[in-house]
């Protein structure tokens, strides 16, 4: 072994250990293997290195060791077992067990909280099985640490059904969280006995509370100010504004609320000052912070970042206790380590993915910028620093006070640019200056927030007093965080757009609809679902083919389960066109919809049967339905029936639409309706599709909504009419969201729920017509 190796390795011991955890964690992740094999794998390599005494041996075994222990957490966990057991079905079960952490606020009437199992009532037979579900209630939110009874339908987390919908599954998998229960009446969920004794949770819990309201003294009337600090200070962000909140993600400043690094990092710098000044050793002082960070990560919710942070920065104080100088790099991947230690997971979560790439960019990349900028304000080095000038000073004082700063700007917009653009699809060109006026300003409110909460021990108006500078430097922040988000070109969305030349995704949004339409660089909407599920998917999807907006959007009819979305799209970002049906409705949501519209001076484009909407070269949209001046009851006998047009495919959206609308297309555009792909939505009757209908659209897949009531017997006798004919169904209750994929001559359907797929060679009654 070379001596620069020796030196290395001396120097750098935790760097080769994290590598090889993080390989064998990869490697058990990729390979679905007994955890026996990799045990046998870890056993063999430190026989290795028993005879050889090489490092690679150790390395192979702690590669092993870290792949058996993530096979046990992931795949032979009782959690999968559970999971496992549980298949697809849902089942009534009674659970008794701790509650294992705060239970927070989900929706307008329920809680959520994670249950540590002890045991478990199902289906009549009871065991006991040694894990976490998460519980949704409703009712009084027990409190941390109770033992509670609840009963409820307990089933399997299900992965998400749409593109870039949140994934439930997979996040809460990273915790070994697989089933979830959900308690319908209050009186089945049961406090049997109140946490009783010391407890250290429940002290935090006790402490946030009154630090919030300590918070508050004397700024009370301005709550978004408070709200604000209790986000950055505390991790309280469920009163913040969505529009607000959007706007800190915009400006790549969201991190002011995370509590992570950046505020233990605070509190740490805060603390060692406050014991320098009153005179406290080195020492003493690590032996006084690192609890104290400790204590600060479980008032703020024991988050796995602010967790990561606390592991970092308390090795780093240790080695500054111990009157060594620490190796920075060493000292990150000794974090990263014992965290992998603590949960191979770990490895996956993008909170520690995150801090680890911009920790490890700032440690690597801060002194290389700061020394390139200090060699270009710094003057001549032979001139005497007594003959300089008063502007060769000021250059030499900003590249030294203000050029470390940026310099940590942006090497942490380096670090986080790859998972930021990978993760959220967005570039922000704002967060470099912003982070560069945030970052003192968000200092100044954690300290004085600090030099708030003493005087709140000591004496309320004196809080009050900090309070009120606090609000004059948070209403800065807010300024900055506003004018930089407003700011043209201070972000954008940077999505990988589709392969093919036109691309159809179908969302599953059960008995609302909404489709996207990709072609030539557009981007167009036929509905885009309700309010929940345009933020849940739609706005997501939008950001991740990389728009922030979409080019038209196409509202067929009144169905809030359809629209109820629209105005909160049109106000946050406006579509290029929007097209309407001439026809009126009684639906109260599109009457507040057209007043809103009104009132903030949007066009509408009115569009009939016989109309053409062009998207792109070779695609359109042709407007089949409704005529002028046509009467029906049913808002879903009114909506828009659209036929997209993609060279030689034909797609036909029929929404809602049922036997009426299918009568007049067949008597008065029967010649207009032959199509490839047929969409259908539910029509309120239900009622099975016309034979007639079918024979004139002779499509090739049928594409159908789901039902939020299953009719087994006329869901049967649709699919056996379409087998019949020799025609491929793809119901959304099985395959979820649906993309179609148009190529020269040919196209793919794929299924993102169940991953079937279907395309033209397997059509029977031919593609192109």
């Amino acid at each position: 072994m070379t001596k620069h190796a020796t030196l290395l390795q001396q120097r750098l011991p935790f760097a080769g250990l994290l590598g090889a955890a993080i390989a064998g964690i990869s490697v058990a992740a990729c390979l679905p293997l007994n955890a026996s094999v990799f045990l046998a794998a870890c056993a063999g390599a430190l026989l290795f290195w028993a005879v050889s005494r090489r490092t690679a041996g150790i390395l192979l075994a702690v590669a092993a060791a870290f792949a058996t222990a993530q096979t046990w957490q992931t795949r032979e966990s009782a959690a999968h077992a559970l999971a496992a057991r549980l298949g697809d079905r849902r089942v009534l079960a009674t659970a008794t067990g701790v509650v294992s952490e705060e239970p927070a606020p989900f929706g307008a009437s329920r809680v959520r909280f994670t249950l540590a199992v002890r045991t478990l009532d199902c289906g009549g037979e009871s065991f006991s099985v040694p894990t976490e579900i998460l519980v949704v209630a409703r009712g009084p939110a027990p409190g941390r640490g109770d033992l509670v009874r609840a009963t409820g339908s307990l089933l399997a987390i299900p992965p998400a059904r749409n593109p870039a919908q949140f994934d439930a599954q997979t996040w809460m998998g990273l915790r070994d969280i697989t089933c979830e229960m959900d308690v319908a009446a209050p009186a089945d969920l049961r406090v049997t006995s109140k946490a009783a004794g010391f407890s250290l949770p429940r002290i935090a819990r006790h402490c946030r509370t009154w630090m919030q309201a300590t918070l508050r003294i004397g700024i009370a009337d301005d709550p978004v100010v408070c709200d604000l600090i209790a986000g950055m200070v505390l991790r309280v962000t469920s009163s913040i504004p969505d529009a607000l909140q959007q706007e800190f993600r915009n400006t790549g400043t969201f991190h002011l609320f995370a509590v992570s690094g950046l505020h233990v990092g605070m509190v740490g710098v805060i603390l060692w000052q406050a014991l320098k000044i009153v005179g406290v050793g080195r020492r003493p002082s690590v032996a006084l912070i690192i609890p104290a960070l400790f204590f600060y990560v479980l008032i703020t919710g024991w988050k796995s970042a602010s967790l990561r942070a606390a592991v970092m920065s308390a090795i780093f104080l240790i080695g500054m206790g111990a009157s060594l100088r620490p190796v920075s790099i060493n000292s990150l991947c000794a974090a990263g380590f014992f965290i992998l230690v603590q949960g191979t997971n770990e490895l996956f979560n993008p909170g520690f993915q995150f801090s680890f790439f911009v920790v490890g960019s700032i440690l690597l990349l801060v002194g290389p910028i700061h020394a390139g900028i200090r060699r270009f304000c710094h003057p001549d080095p032979f001139l005497p620093r007594r003959l300089w000038s008063r502007w060769q000073r000021w250059r030499e004082w900003l590249a030294e006070k203000l050029g470390g700063l940026f310099s940590v700007s942006l090497a942490a917009w380096i670090g986080s640019f790859p998972l930021t653009f990978a993760y959220f699809h967005i570039v922000s060109f704002s967060a470099l200056p912003a982070n560069f006026l945030i970052i003192p300003l968000a200092f100044a409110i954690m300290a004085t927030a600090a030099l708030a909460l003493m005087g709140g021990l000591l004496w309320t108006p004196l809080a009050a007093i900090f309070n009120n500078a606090n609000w004059a430097f948070t209403k800065v922040l807010l300024a900055v965080v506003q004018t930089s988000s407003a700011f043209p070109g201070s972000y954008l969305y940077a999505g990988v757009p589709s392969f093919a030349p036109a691309t159809v995704t179908v969302f599953d949004f059960g008995e609302g609809g909404a489709a996207g339409i990709e072609a030539g660089g557009r981007l167009w909407l036929v509905d885009c679902g309700s309010a929940w599920q345009l933020g849940a998917v739609i706005e997501p999807w939008i950001h991740s083919r990389g728009k922030s907006a979409p080019d038209g959007l196409v509202l067929t009819h009144g169905d809030v389960r359809h629209i109820g979305g629209a105005l909160d799209l049109i106000l946050r970002e406006r579509p290029g066109m929007l097209v309407e049906s001439p026809l009126k409705d009684r639906s109260p949501y599109r009457a507040k919809l057209h007043r809103e519209l009104e009132a903030l001076g949007v066009a509408k484009s009115i569009h009939w049967a016989g109309d053409r909407i062009e998207i792109a070269d070779n695609t359109s949209l042709k407007v089949l339905h409704p005529p002028p001046g046509l009467f029906r009851n049913e808002a879903d006998d009114k909506g828009i029936v659209l036929r997209l047009d993609t060279g030689k495919a034909r797609v036909l959206f029929l929404s809602d639409a049922g036997s009426p609308t299918e009568q007049w297309l067949l008597e008065n555009m029967r010649g207009e309706l032959r199509a490839d792909i047929l969409l259908v939505g539910r029509h309120r009757s239900n009622l099975p599709m016309d034979g007639a209908f079918l024979a004139a659209v002779r499509p090739s897949l049928v594409v159908r909504a789901a039902s939020a009531i299953p009719q087994a017997e006329l869901d049967a006798h649709f699919a056996a009419t379409l087998a019949a004919r020799g025609i491929r169904l793809f119901s959304q209750d099985r395959t979820g969201a649906v993309k179609i994929e148009f190529f020269p001559g040919r196209f793919r359907a794929t299924g993102y729920f169940d991953r079937s797929e279907f395309s033209a060679k397997d059509s029977q009654a031919g593609l192109f017509h």
